[in-house]
């Protein structure tokens, strides 16, 4: 990471340029199918492709402060159901960076450092990592904390506690019968002397006078350990001899989905103007605590989808593919589209990956790389340079 030298070694050049086109192809669906994996990996059955063509990430809701919510744990727990069905949109980031030092023309003892993005793309992951319920409800579990399970939760307080204490003003609400005709499925619950299922938590919510509260429903993936993938792209990508920062990095786009009471204070705190001025103006230090004072949290409920899991004596994976699987299956697209600069953080369409895995391997084919060029992003290639 330092300064440049006139007299480089050809050894540490990036690979040569096999075609360059410039401006950006056209997607169309006349591109032929891409090879298979190797026989080493076990193959995504076609209908997991055909899902992953009609994937995206998209920003659902997090947050609702609709009153019947609050009142009525019938809706509360049809809402929470409705959500448990819905599975975690994991997605990975890369990102690739490198610094430039230019002259200050203000002040000509100075030196001024910028930092320049070369690549910054994401890809959705969801038909990788997370099993259909549909076929094989195994690869999904609903978990609700139970009174007595020693773990520390919201469970209706300001901190985590291993125990829920009644509150004596709390009224008691009828839950539905099938006589009513408004019994809704329980799903994944556990019914016995232990403690809540799903129901009695949200009747624990809705009883709770608290006028400022909170019921938050967490998804996450177990049985995944996302450094190995982290680590294999990062390998393909020094590959390129790219010498800049690289970062890649996992996140959810629905990790969490949270019920408020209609309460003034829960509506200024999910208002963005509202938020940043308190941020800008320090407010912070008054209303966060007020907030902690008077919210009533509960985090009880939980969906986990498995990632991997033990059937019999053999160890399967949700989708056949394991992290070092998943990798190599992504190393193909990861280094073409970093080698073509991909920018603005966008995810990679189904049609995108297609296209950048037919240009990888007709590169390999011959000997070269094919690249497809957005002459204003030709810039140093991930390394610092001072001029």
């Amino acid at each position: 990471m330092g300064k440049l030298q006139p007299d480089c070694d050809p050894n540490d050049l990036p690979p040569p340029y096999e075609q360059v086109v410039s401006g950006q192809p056209s997607l169309d669906d006349s591109l032929p199918p891409l090879a298979g994996p190797s026989t080493a990996t076990p193959p995504i059955a076609d209908n997991e492709v055909q899902d992953n063509d009609r994937s995206e990430i998209t920003e659902r809701p997090s947050t609702t402060m609709s009153p019947f919510l609050s009142q009525d744990p019938t809706a509360l727990h049809s809402l929470i159901s409705h959500e448990a069905r819905i599975p975690p949109r994991p997605c990975l980031s890369v990102r690739g960076a490198h610094q430039e030092t230019h002259p200050d023309r203000n002040d000509r003892k100075e030196n001024r450092t910028e930092s320049v993005v070369d690549f910054d793309f994401r890809i959705n992951l969801t038909n990788y990592l997370v099993g259909d319920p549909d076929h094989d409800a195994g690869w999904y579990q609903l978990r609700v904390a139970r009174d007595g399970d020693g773990q520390k939760l919201y469970r209706g307080g300001r901190c985590r506690s291993r125990t829920w204490k009644r509150n004596a003003r709390g009224r008691r609400v009828r839950l539905p019968t099938e006589e009513d005709g408004t019994a809704t499925e329980n799903v994944g619950l556990v019914e016995d002397d232990a403690g809540p299922d799903l129901m009695g938590w949200c009747e624990r919510f809705c009883q709770d006078p608290s006028p400022v509260k909170s019921f938050t429903f967490t998804r996450h993936i177990e049985n995944f350990n996302s450094s190995i993938i982290h680590s294999t792209l990062t390998s393909h990508l020094r590959s390129l001899n790219y010498q800049g920062n690289i970062d890649i990095s996992t996140s959810f786009s629905n990790r969490l989905f949270t019920v408020y009471s209609p309460h003034w204070i829960n509506r200024a705190r999910n208002n963005n103007f509202v938020y940043y001025t308190c941020l800008i103006l320090q407010l912070w230090l008054i209303t966060w605590p007020i907030i902690w004072l008077l919210e009533r949290r509960y985090a009880v409920v939980g969906s986990v989808w498995l990632f991997s899991r033990e059937v019999g004596s053999q160890h399967v994976y949700a989708r056949n593919r394991d992290e070092a699987g998943i990798a190599e299956d992504l190393a193909p697209v990861v280094t073409q589209a970093a080698w073509e600069r991909r920018l603005d953080g966008k995810v990679l369409t189904p049609q995108d990956m297609r296209l950048l895995r037919r240009l990888e391997r007709e590169g390999q084919e011959r000997g070269g790389r094919i690249l497809v060029v957005n002459w204003d992003r030709i810039s140093g290639w991930g390394r610092d340079q001072y001029t």
